[in-house]
Order: C-alpha cells, then structure tokens, then sequence
C-alpha cells in the first residue's frame, strides 16, 4: 500500500487507564481496523500514568521522548498523522516535535482535542510558548473539536486557526453494549433510581451529587436511591473538599445516614456499566471541569434513554437539549440538583416523552457508526 494511505495514529490506548479520551481513541484504532485500513498505532501514555493528573513526572518525560521517536520511526511510511491533542506543556512538546517532522516529511496532521481547556492551557502560558503553541497550529491540516460551541476556545489565536476547525461530536464508545430503543418509565413502586458515573473530582459535582441526596433524603425518604460509580483522581487543579478518597466517602455517607439510599460500587466496567445505565431513571454529572468537553457519559446515558440533569458548560449543551432530553443546573448547587430531580420525576408522562427524546437525540447525532463515518472521513480528506 502507499505511503499516502498508511495513517499513523497516536493516542492513549484505555489499557493504560479507562478514560474518556482512551476509550474514543480505542474507538477510532478499532474503526479503522473494520474498514481495513492500514495503520500504525502509537499508546501516547506508553502502557502507564502519573499518579497525579496535570503534575509533571520524569517517567511522564521520559515515556513522552519514547514516544516521539516511535511516532517518527512510523511517519516514515505513513502519510497521514493522527493524535489526540494535549493541553499540558510537555504534551505539546509531543505534538509539536511530532507534527513539524509530519510536515517536514509531507504528511497530512490532524490533531483532535477531546476537550474545552485550550484558551486556560494557551493564556496561561509564557509569549514564547504561545508562539510555539500559534505556530503549530498554524502547519497543522486540521483541528477537530467536538462541537460548535468548542470552536471559541481557538479564538485567541486568531483568525488562522478558524478555517482549520472541523466538529466531530463525541459518539458511543468500547465498553458499552448498543441498548434497546425503548422508552423508560418511572417505577409504580420502589425508588427511583439515580445514576452518577465519571471521575470522583470536587469539579466534576459528585459532592454536590451527594449533598443533593441528604436534601432528597430528609425531605423525601426512601424515596430516591444513588448508584455512585468512578474513582477518585488527584489532579492538581482540583480545590480540597472533605471527601477526598474511599475511607471518607464512606465515612460522610454513613455519618449523614446515607447508608440507605447511596451505594457506592468504584469504577464500573462492561456488563457491570451496563447494568447501572439499564437501571438508572435520571443521571447525574453537575460538572464544572475546566477542560471539559462532550462527556462521553452523557451520551452513554442519552444512548440508555436516560434523561441528563447537568451543567450548562463547555460543549454540553450540544449534548443535552433543556427540557427535552435533561434539565440544566447551577453549578455547585446541590439544592438545584435536588429540586431538579423531584420535578423531573413528578410527571410520569413526561418523564417517558423525554426518555424517548433522549434516545431519539442519540440515534441522529451520537451512534458509533455516525461518529465513526464523520471522523474518519475527516483524517482522510
């Protein structure tokens, strides 16, 4: 096969670490594989991680040398260069030694930025940087974001950068089982079911998530029930809450008399993430993460006919329509959740409409086989 047809594609790789960047890059490796096309694959975390999100590490550093020199060694007989873009300084050392050698060569570059952090990552940064970071962007083909609303954060470079934006929204990654298209309804009996599942990050709303169950709770007894599913991560950005790690969610949950009606089960995985999707009625994610994007979770939840309550934030409201398939909030505001919740749930009628149009959302813009036709045909160009 030619070179020109050879794409060499670099990303993390969800064996290194479950994440949403991971699992849509799995997504993409595994979609060129059906459509036979020919590839060289680069796992830009090396099969490992820091242990805390956004600190430099010399592992980090050296892991980051590695793989340049494997994205070189493949370049050399691919004609398209793929990755994942980063937002922290040593990861764009990545991406501007590996894009200036795909140019220098002649490839074709496309970076993808899985998230909303570029103008934070590129203002907070010295003149020279910046002028490394514009002058990268400026020789790279194509910038994919993931929605229109995502295309702002690339303004501050200026008006160069806006003919290169192309939007490819998020779609249903590995990991999750296509579900049935039927519409859900709010049980007769028993508890209606909530469902918080992402990283356990103060910014992320899980303790705003919790504060909002001890208000349901008190007001409503045994009447609502949580399945708090992720794991914790320590990022350096994050601001210190009193729920930190295991032993002191377990400690808030038995000390507000939570024992009842939280449940916490980690990080859920395969038949296990499915089941807790199948089961859920609302799902939960009242976030604020800076570098947010499109989070994979709300389209899982759309794709279970499960009505969002979230944040109007980032790339979010491509997601999530308002009142049609899920409810905006405040950030921060556990009282908004919960108040949210019960009126969500107070018109069975209405609750299925918008489980019906949560998955009706889904099926036009969010399948994997959309997602996958739009991506890589965009690679391809």
């Amino acid at each position: 096969m030619k070179n020109e047809l050879n794409l060499c594609l670099c990303g993390p790789r969800s064996r290194s670490g479950v994440t949403g960047v991971a699992m849509a890059f799995d997504l993409l490796v595994q979609g060129c594989e059906a459509r036979s096309l020919s590839i060289r694959v680069v796992d830009s975390t090396r099969g490992g991680a820091v242990a805390k999100s956004g600190a430099f590490a010399f592992r980090r550093a050296f892991d980051t040398i590695c793989v340049i020199l494997s994205v070189w060694w493949h370049l050399c007989s691919c004609g398209v260069y793929y990755a994942t873009m980063s937002t922290s300084s040593l990861g764009f050392i990545r991406d501007y030694l590996t894009v200036g050698f795909a140019k220098f060569l002649g490839r074709r570059t496309v970076l993808h930025l899985h998230g909303g952090g570029f103008e934070d990552f590129y203002t907070s940064q010295k003149p020279w940087m910046q002028s490394l970071i514009r002058s990268n962007l400026v020789r790279t083909d194509t910038v994919i974001v993931l929605g229109e609303l995502l295309k702002e954060q690339f303004h501050c470079i200026g008006d160069t950068i806006k003919s290169k934006l192309v939007v490819v929204p998020n779609g249903l990654t590995l990991g999750v089982d296509e579900p049935t298209p039927r519409a859900k309804s709010l049980p007769e009996k028993g508890r209606v079911e909530l469902l918080y599942l992402s990283s356990l990050m103060p910014s992320k709303g899980f303790f705003d998530v919790l504060q909002a169950m001890a208000l349901l709770e008190r007001k409503y007894p045994k009447h609502f029930h949580l399945n708090l599913c992720g794991s914790f991560i320590d990022a350096k950005t994050e601001t210190a809450v009193e729920v930190f790690d295991e032993s002191t969610l377990l400690a808030f949950i038995k000390g507000h008399q939570l024992d009842g009606c939280v449940t916490f089960h980690g990080q859920v995985l395969g038949k296990e993430k499915d089941l807790r999707f199948e089961e859920s009625h609302i799902f939960l994610l009242p976030t604020s993460y800076p570098w947010e994007g499109q989070p994979l979770s709300i389209i899982e939840a759309l794709a279970y006919r499960t009505p969002v309550i979230t944040c109007f934030h980032k790339g979010i409201p491509e997601l999530v329509k308002n009142g049609k398939t899920g409810s905006f909030v405040d950030a921060g505001s556990p009282e908004s959740i919960a108040s949210t919740v019960f009126d969500m749930v107070s018109d069975a009628t209405s609750y299925s409409i918008m489980s019906q149009s949560a998955r009706m959302h889904y099926e036009k813009n969010f399948k994997r086989e959309v997602h996958l036709e739009r991506l890589i045909k965009v690679i391809l160009l």
